[in-house]
């Protein structure tokens, strides 16, 4: 669902169902982008010389995967990016992100880095950090690294926090009833949610405050180098030095989120309880899509339907599976019913 959420918002791109070979490719790609992203899933990153092996040597599988994935990745690009374009030619393209702003680059004077290199941009970012008043002006965030952050953010954490948070539906039940009741409250019996609902929805984006919290879908981050030689509490950083955040351990730390094991929304009530924390090198706009999809698709579920443990399975426990660097509950049994 988020793969298609984000095609059709950024590239005007309708997905068929019960199969589109684009969406797979996309969520195939955001998978092996999600392993590749292990700090320990292969030597290399921590023998750097074994780059210089050739991909047929023996035991040089993990290049040719890398070359399989790049490819890949590459795909994942340029196909849908070329697919808006080939629309647009024909007038048939939908309103999209890269429409808008192919649109505008070919409407605009000749930006002053050249079409090729802004298209690039658009290309990549699909038009995130592309601003729209301001052909000429460079972006702080490398595009690359831009694309990296917004599949990141939407896909892959999106998907695991929805998992997370039917799974607290499930074992909090006093908390999905009171989150419908200020559902019924500020909305009635004649709409869904809306994004400019959400300001007046204080249990909603508390309880989705505390999903990011009460599991963290990325207990490490993502491995971070240190520019330049650093100082931190006494501790010397070298530059180059790859450094991850421990995200779990802040966001389980009893001094600041007293019973961390207990999935309670009403902490993040006080404003004196810090959100929970995250690392991030620029305001990746994936982030703010992210957290909107999210905001949209559980108070939606919330307004229409009860999450509920399955009759005759197990109970579902509060548990964790990682084994990419997102991770995600347990497989687990829910029944949702219509209210």
């Amino acid at each position: 669902m988020t793969a298609s959420m984000i095609l059709s918002s950024v590239y005007g791109y309708d997905a068929s169902y019960p199969s589109d070979s684009l969406v797979e490719l996309v969520e195939s790609s955001v998978r092996h982008l999600s392993e590749a992203g292990m700090p320990a899933k292969f030597y290399v990153n921590t023998i750097p010389w074994l780059k210089y092996i050739p991909s047929w040597f023996p035991g040089a599988g993990w290049k040719r995967k890398a070359e399989f994935w790049r490819a890949e990745k590459e795909r994942t690009i340029n196909e849908p990016y070329e697919w808006t374009k080939s629309q647009m030619a024909a007038g048939t393209a939908l309103p999209s992100i890269v429409k808008n702003l192919v649109t505008d680059l070919t409407t605009n004077e000749a930006p002053k880095y050249g079409i090729a290199y802004q298209e690039d941009i658009i290309r990549w970012v699909a038009g995130t950090f592309y601003p729209k008043r301001e052909p000429t002006r460079q972006v702080n965030c490398n595009s690359r690294d831009a694309f990296f952050n917004l599949v990141w953010n939407f896909i892959l954490k999106t998907v695991a926090s929805m998992a997370t948070f039917l799974l607290a539906m499930v074992l909090y039940p006093q908390v999905q009833k009171r989150a419908q009741a200020e559902l019924d409250a500020v909305l009635g019996e004649d709409r869904l949610p809306e994004l400019r609902d959400r300001e007046r929805l204080p249990y909603i984006s508390s309880m989705l405050k505390e999903i990011m919290r009460w599991f963290s879908v990325v207990p490490l981050g993502v491995p971070r180098t240190c520019t330049q030689d650093n100082v931190y509490k006494g501790f010397f950083i070298p530059k180059g030095a790859i450094v991850l955040g421990n995200i779990w351990a802040m966001s389980n730390d009893p001094s600041t989120y007293p019973e961390p094991d207990r999935f309670d929304p009403e902490r993040f009530l006080k404003p004196e309880v810090p959100e929970a924390p995250a690392f991030r090198v620029c305001d990746c706009p994936g982030s703010h899509f992210a957290e909107a999809s999210l905001f949209l698709m559980s108070s939606t579920l919330l307004t229409v339907f009860n999450v509920v443990p399955t009759p005759g399975k197990p109970a579902p426990v509060a548990k964790m599976h990682s084994g990419l660097l997102v991770s995600h509950p347990a497989p687990f049994d829910c029944t949702v019913l219509p209210l």
